[in-house]
């Protein structure tokens, strides 16, 4: 009995050994493929991973799951736009981008062959096309990812003739005789809140409480509705070239949000102090009426959005305003993440510019004019991934 763990122990130990060992070698085997697949050429690794790679083979990772293309009727309004848009511009227009030149053609035949792309291409087909016609060119500027915020389009009341707080009027551009010593067109803000000087230079298209007359000045448009359910717009017509002040700057303590559309809330109890901070800016917007159809007021979907820059109708989610340093209508792939949504290589149209929108780091998103956007795009505010899509030489 006591010899038997001695024969025990001798068997025992080859066996242990003999595991250890096998351990050892499939461990030294799945290193080599690490290696193997660390040292493999990059572009089999753009194979693995659809990554697209620009003419510097700077790496841009790019990804379009849970995006739609073909199946977006907004994407193809706001690819129409930009086409519509260089195809009104004269034939021999140059674009720039840097220092590099873009002919009307080169623009144009670039933006048809994107439609082809996205009506003919699966998803993935999408990602290798794009990369093959357009240069990527990922927007970096040295303070940072580019910040991200939201405008839209205002909707308010108003009124056909002056009446309580309604006494502020949307004016359309002044005209001045030839022989006027004045340019009405430069006066700034103040002088227009004399009815003497709007009736002589110009004509009140609706009448509207100074709040909303400051946020539709501000966002360059807003759906108006009348006493008599009448639906129409007001665009921005020209401004009195002068820069613009925010209220913000004066209500520092006095209002609790200092948001714009939210300003109507805090003049309800300092309209004092809220009359002569929206005065003290002395910008000035002038309006331009635009009738819609009835056939375009029934649903939020079917009413056109307003004019962005250049006459360039903005679509909801596939417009944006940008710096002029980057061309009016070319295509650009957005991404960014808040605590709304999250947006993965959105496929947009700068449609548009801003005061306020300076430098290739600054964007900002129209969110159409549906009920409830606007605390949205005010609370918009975010850094994200902009990469413009440039014709390819």
């Amino acid at each position: 009995m006591a010899s038997e763990p001695v024969v025990t122990s001798k068997i025992y130990i080859p066996v242990c050994l003999w595991i250890k060992i096998s351990l050892l070698v499939l461990v030294l085997y799945w290193l080599s493929v690490a290696t193997e697949e660390l040292n493999a050429e990059p572009k089999n690794i753009e194979k693995r991973s659809g990554l697209f790679t620009d003419s510097k083979k700077k790496q841009t990772s790019l990804s379009f799951v849970n995006t739609h293309f073909s199946k977006d009727p907004h994407l193809d309004s706001a690819l129409n736009e930009s086409i519509l848009y260089f195809k009104r511009t004269p034939k021999d227009s140059k674009f720039w981008y840097g220092q590099t030149e873009y002919s009307k053609e080169e623009v144009l035949l670039s933006l048809e062959e994107l439609q082809r792309i996205i009506h003919n291409n699966t998803i993935e087909e999408i990602q290798n096309e794009i990369q093959k016609h357009f240069h990527l060119k990922e927007l970096s500027p040295v303070d940072g990812p580019p910040t991200i915020t939201g405008y839209y389009e205002v909707r308010i009341y108003g009124k056909t003739k002056p009446e309580g707080e309604y006494q502020y009027p949307a004016l359309t551009p002044p005209i001045s005789e030839f022989s006027s010593v004045e340019n009405p067109k430069l006066f700034p803000r103040e002088r227009w809140r004399e009815k003497s000087i709007w009736e002589k230079y110009s004509k009140p298209i609706v009448f509207l409480r100074l709040t909303d007359l400051h946020l539709a000045q501000l966002e360059g448009s807003a759906l108006v509705q009348t006493e008599t359910n009448e639906l129409f717009r007001i665009n921005y017509a020209a401004d009195n070239s002068k820069d613009y002040i925010s209220p913000s700057v004066f209500l520092q303590g006095i209002c609790t949000s200092l948001k714009p559309y939210q300003l109507s809330n805090c003049f309800q109890s300092k309209p004092k102090e809220v009359s002569e901070a929206i005065f003290k800016n002395p910008r000035y917007i002038f309006f331009e009426r635009e009738n819609l159809s009835k056939s375009k007021t029934k649903t939020d979907k079917t009413i056109l959005g307003p004019f962005g820059s250049q006459g360039i109708r903005l679509v909801s989610f596939r417009s944006v305003a940008m710096d002029k340093q980057v061309p009016l209508g070319f295509p650009v792939l957005l991404t960014f993440q808040s605590k709304e949504w999250s947006v993965n290589h959105q496929l947009v149209f700068v449609h548009d510019r801003g005061n306020a929108i300076t430098g290739v780091g600054r964007l900002d998103y129209y969110l159409g004019s549906k009920r409830g956007v606007e605390e949205v795009a005010n609370n918009l505010l975010t850094k994200g991934k902009v990469i413009l899509l440039l014709p390819k030489k």
